[in-house]
């Protein structure tokens, strides 16, 4: 029965592994708690011993008393005696109650004695007694000339007993403060540690290196990390399998619709030369929904690469300028008639980490929106300028703009703004989401807001190194 009794506590508290966490805690406070009291005894017993003696100043005083007392004994009456009422006003003019004795423990001089202080007497300390823990009137005797003795009360308000509970908290408070401040320490630094190598586990899942495994880096030290690192392998392995499916899945599945399209324009351009000329406009509309088909097939494959390529990606020192000069030109050619596109160009902002490739997809698809969607009569404007420690690049109109219930939806995946996109300008809502997906592996970002007038403005910034 109390062996499982003994078990089931063990099981409840964890304590019959040693490397976990509740039997770590459970040793730190424990060997903290007994090392807490110990000192504590260990200070209180030495500071016993330094200060239970009587002061110095209290010794002096008692040595001139006796010194006194024995001027006094000298001083003789009438008769040859010693002056007892001399005496007996010499002892009650002291603010120390006192009396001189003789060997028999009598009163030399007139005055009675208490009866408690006649009991005390049983108990007379020398001049260099130590003293109790506790406040108390001690009786201190000092040897006179022969045949007498001073015997002084030692009085409660110059007891250094009285200033001990003070002492006592001072020395509590601050071994308390400074075995905590120590085991605490050791205990954050060996729990921080697993903790740390999880963390940089975790932010390299998020950064999408599902690669990484937590397990080897945290080790054995505490059970409870080492089991929360192997959930979370397992979760970086599921998910990595997934992410290959569903890579797997959406390459299959674009494949398969590449090749039926494909046959669809050759079938298109065969017919062509069959069908007579009245069906020619039916053909027409055929090509551009296969066109149109081609390319959200080549969106989604991008937008999946982007999705799931942030690891492999190389950055290198670019100059944002040149990439989109060149862009601005190809896109020239795409302007409607009576758009105008402006370029401003700051050749002296400083290089940044980024990829070409991406770079040049992420302006392309800017001027692109910035065309398709602003108006007949639109305005753009591309600038590259430095602000602060970024460099920006800015792609600007002056069209219908974009609801600002919508602003913030605008870079997800397959969002069309009814506003601004219909059937006849295209558009499938991915080229902002290839854009957003494009500046998160370079480590960037892009922002969109509504401008003063009209028009919306959207702005890549990357960090300068």
């Amino acid at each position: 029965m109390k062996l499982n009794c003994l078990k089931s506590a063990k099981k409840w508290f964890f304590l019959g592994d040693r490397q976990g966490l509740a039997f770590r805690l459970f040793s730190y406070f424990a060997i903290t708690l007994v090392l807490i009291l110990s000192l504590q005894s260990i200070a209180e017993m030495a500071l016993v011993r330094v200060l239970l003696h009587l002061p110095t100043t209290v010794k002096t005083e008692m040595l001139d008393l006796a010194e006194q007392a024995n001027l006094l004994l000298d001083s003789k009456d009438s008769e040859g005696n010693v002056d007892r009422d001399k005496l007996a006003a010499w002892e009650a003019a002291q603010s120390s109650y006192l009396f001189v004795l003789n060997d028999d423990f009598d009163e030399v001089s007139t005055r009675v004695m208490h009866p408690h202080f006649k009991f005390k007497l049983r108990f007379i300390r020398q001049l260099d007694t130590i003293l109790e823990k506790h406040v108390s009137k001690p009786v201190i005797g000092l040897p006179l000339r022969s045949g007498y003795q001073l015997v002084v009360q030692f009085s409660d308000k110059q007891h250094p007993a009285r200033y001990f509970p003070y002492y006592f908290a001072a020395i509590q408070f601050v071994i308390t403060s400074i075995l905590l401040a120590i085991f605490s320490l050791l205990l954050a630094r060996h729990l921080q540690q697993p903790l740390h190598r999880l963390q940089a586990a975790s932010r390299g899942l998020a950064e999408g290196d599902f690669s990484i495994r937590a397990s080897h880096q945290v080790g054995n030290s505490v059970t409870e990390f080492n089991q929360l690192a192997q959930n979370l392998d397992d979760m970086a392995e599921h998910i990595q399998r997934l992410i290959s499916k569903q890579k797997k899945l959406i390459t299959d599945v674009s494949h398969e619709l590449r090749t039926p399209l494909a046959r669809h324009s050759l079938i298109l351009h065969l017919l062509r030369k069959r069908c007579p000329q009245e069906v020619g406009g039916l053909l027409d509309r055929l090509d551009n929904e296969s066109a149109e088909m081609n390319n959200l097939v080549s969106e989604i494959l991008e937008c999946s690469r982007l999705e799931h390529e942030n690891v492999s990606v190389a950055l290198v020192p670019t100059q944002l300028e040149s990439l989109c000069q060149i862009q601005v030109m190809q896109n020239e050619i795409d302007l409607k008639p009576q758009q105008t596109l402006n370029v401003e160009l700051d050749n002296a902002t400083p290089m940044v980490l980024a990829d070409s490739r991406l770079c040049l997809r992420a302006v392309k698809n800017l001027l692109e929106n910035a065309i398709k969607y602003a108006g007949e009569n639109a305005v753009i404007a591309l600038t590259v300028r430095q602000q602060d420690n970024i460099v920006e690049v800015i792609v600007t109109d002056d069209g219908v703009g974009i609801p600002a219930q919508q602003l913030e939806r605008v870079f997800d995946p397959f969002v069309r703004i009814e506003q601004a996109r219909n059937k006849q300008s295209g558009g499938y809502g991915l080229g902002l989401a290839i854009v957003k997906e494009a500046m998160l592996i370079m480590h960037g970002e892009v922002a969109a807001e509504l401008n003063v007038n009209n028009g919306v403005t959207v702005k890549l910034r990357f960090p300068i190194p």
